[in-house]
């Protein structure tokens, strides 16, 4: 998330966390301090930490105890940020390709977040990977992977079949007119396909 998309981000994040396993706090635009103030204002709001995701700042995770960190795939090195994490703390990367997938499982990642698979304005221009890729991914990674870029609801049956352990989501919430409808269709579907696999 990005706390530019809607002033009240720690009030829609404790609307949203019962729906969701992390809520992704990441402010790539600004420093520490704001990202610790952020993930503060969203406990004081009724977020539980152990579902805070804290991107790439290793530091303000420590500093809060967050159930995860995410690192992307030019970070820290996931075997020095694992020996310091508290047992239980979740360490992922994100990854763009087979091979970015595998250096992370044989670090230690406990999971990737895999993308973009679709279209995003998030990163205009650029061609998506496309689902073929994620199945191969999923079809030869050990660790779950989680599918990101430009998913709306209706493409959630087809990232599972394709063996996506879960789905990212940024622009689809937070850019949608309600957010907590928008986390709710996407749960109800998540549910649905899970049901059905």
């Amino acid at each position: 998330m990005e706390s530019g998309y809607h002033a009240d981000v720690p009030q829609l994040a404790a609307a949203i966390y019962p729906y969701v396993h992390y809520v992704h706090a990441r402010l790539k635009q600004k420093g520490a301090s704001e990202l610790l103030a952020l993930i503060r204002s969203m406990v004081g709001q009724g977020v539980p930490l152990q579902q805070i995701a804290v991107n790439d700042r290793v530091d303000v995770a420590l500093l809060t105890l967050a159930g995860a960190v995410q690192l992307p795939a030019s970070g820290l090195p996931v075997r020095d940020v694992k020996s310091l994490l508290p047992k239980g703390t979740r360490c992922g990367v994100s990854v763009h390709s087979l091979e970015e997938v595998q250096m992370a499982e044989r670090a230690g990642a406990d999971y990737v977040l895999y993308g973009h698979v679709y279209e995003t304005q998030c990163k205009p221009g650029v061609v998506p990977r496309g689902t073929a890729q994620l199945k191969r991914i999923c079809s030869l990674s050990n660790i779950p992977v989680i599918a990101l870029g430009g998913i709306q609801p209706h493409h959630i049956p087809e990232l599972y079949h394709a063996g996506a352990s879960g789905i990212a989501v940024m622009s689809g919430i937070w850019e949608a007119e309600s957010p907590i409808a928008a986390v709710m269709e996407y749960r109800q579907m998540v549910d649905q396909v899970a049901h059905n696999l």
